[in-house]
């Protein structure tokens, strides 16, 4: 464009390092769209932890969920005249209502490093016919912002979708889901792929708990069955990911997760309490999670300090999709095993919360804005701060996002940061009710009685965890075995 070619000219004019313009003019022969946002700074942040070559997330790291929440609710929260985070960001920006927004004058900008290369978007408004009606009816806005951080690739992934209702036997919904990938990207993009088409597929389906729960150990099977199937590189094995997923429909947020990834509901300004946990991270932590030291010592793993061991691999969590290596004990075949046998599983927890009138805004991210960077307590504050600053923008969610993973880079977070925020609307003349608050039973304990609701000639998730996991997900195994030589070397 013309306004892209002038930058470049612009930038023409500027001293800049070498390494600097010949980014500038990748970049732009690749023809990127303008940034609707860019910051400017002349150095680079220093990296604070360095990853392997690979890029991949440690699995060893014992240490990632040391510091509790206390100790980072004493750390001192951001003054409004601290200075602004030294950074080089590139923001492409796909909300319509910032769309517009003309360049800055200062053309001195240049792109960043691609280990600080950072994205976001918002919720569609213009010319979109199918999603406005369905912003008005769920009563919410919604914006992502990410970055890689200082790792060497990304391995996050998230999903924004909205569902119009279909016939009435399908409700209408918002479907948000951040992934933290480890050991590479692949389990991250394959559920990111997957696991909303496969919780629409569930039998379950309308019935949200054991849908969810469905589509998460369906999702799992079929990447299990990749990473296992012939021709695959070792690191297929290794790759995992961890997830936290909201459904919003009028009344209701649901939420699933499995792993350390988070969601929190913000409260407004005045509130009983600043925020609701909606997640509880499933960690290798007899302190933090007895119950699920006990399940991984049952299934035949040791559960050592801050992380699950099976053999010579280890992992800081304990329910995650993929995670080949850990999925069973040693010498046991995955796919004759049950999935409530399991050692890393993919079952996650689920639970319902009824919309209520102090509710703001979910928040969900991966760890690298929680875990030892910043408590609950301080996110929902910038949340609200950053809602109420930006609330003429028409994208203050977006901006709020992007105000958490800065503050997350500032405090050197040392992981890929994703964040969604999802800000809710009151319905009119909605009045205080009581917290209602349905958890899923806990379907791999000894003593569970659960029960899931009947589907003539399909079994349940109850009855499928006790069957071996290539027969309840026959269909995915199948699928992945059948593959030729050449589909799997693709």
């Amino acid at each position: 464009s013309k306004v892209g070619w002038a930058a470049v000219e612009a930038l023409g004019q500027v001293s800049l390092p070498r390494g600097c313009q010949m980014d500038v003019a990748a970049s732009y022969n690749q023809r990127l769209p303008w940034p609707a946002v860019m910051d400017v700074s002349p150095e680079d942040r220093p990296v604070a932890i360095r990853t392997s070559s690979m890029g991949s997330t440690p699995l060893d790291t014992h240490a990632k969920r040391l510091r509790s929440e206390a100790e980072l609710d004493s750390c001192p929260l951001h003054e409004p005249d601290e200075p602004p985070l030294k950074r080089m960001e590139f923001t492409p920006c796909h909300s319509p209502t910032r769309a517009e927004q003309t360049p800055p004058e200062d053309m001195a900008s240049v792109m960043p490093p691609r280990r600080l290369a950072s994205v976001g978007f918002g919720t569609p408004i213009s010319g979109h016919p199918i999603c406005c009606p369905l912003v008005s009816e769920l009563r919410l806005r919604y914006g992502m912002h990410q970055t890689q951080g200082p790792r060497n690739s990304m391995e996050d992934r998230t999903v924004c979708k909205l569902e119009r209702a279909n016939g009435g036997f399908a409700p209408s919904h918002g479907f948000f889901a951040v992934l933290d990938g480890h050991g590479g990207s692949a389990a991250a993009e394959h559920c990111a792929e997957r696991l909303h088409a496969n919780l629409l597929g569930s039998h379950h389906f309308p019935d949200l708990v054991p849908a969810l729960q469905d589509a998460f150990l369906r999702t799992d099977a079929s990447f299990l069955s990749w990473a296992a199937s012939p021709g695959r590189r070792a690191k297929e094995s290794h790759a995992g990911a961890a997830a936290v997923a909201l459904v919003v429909t009028p009344n209701h947020l649901t939420v699933a997760h499995a792993g350390d990834c988070r969601a929190i509901l913000v409260k407004k300004e005045g509130a009983t309490r600043s925020f609701e946990a909606l997640t509880h991270d499933h960690v290798a932590e007899r302190s933090i999670c007895a119950e699920e030291a006990d399940r991984v010592e049952r299934a035949g793993a040791s559960n050592e300090p801050g992380s699950v061991r099976v053999g010579e691999h280890d992992l800081p969590m304990t329910r995650a999709f993929g995670n080949l290596r850990l999925k069973v004990a040693a010498g046991r075949d995955w796919t004759q095993e049950a999935a409530n046998a399991q050692v890393v599983t993919a079952l996650p927890d689920v639970s319902v919360f009824a919309r209520g009138p102090d509710d703001l805004a979910v928040v969900v991210a991966s760890d690298g804005l929680f875990g030892e960077v910043l408590s609950s307590e301080h996110v929902a504050e910038y949340t609200r701060a950053a809602l109420q600053e930006n609330a003429a923008t028409g994208d203050a969610e977006g901006m709020a996002a992007r105000r958490l993973v800065e503050r997350a880079i500032h405090h050197q977070s040392s992981d890929n940061v994703s964040v969604v925020v999802v800000s809710l609307e009151p319905s009119e003349g909605s009045a205080a009710s009581p917290d209602l608050a349905q958890e899923s039973p806990d379907l791999l304990r000894e003593d569970s009685t659960a029960t899931q609701s009947f589907s003539p000639g399909r079994p349940t998730v109850l009855e499928k965890l006790s069957l071996p996991f290539g027969e309840a997900y026959p269909e995915e195994v199948r699928a992945r075995r059948s593959l030729s030589p050449e589909e799997e070397r693709s």
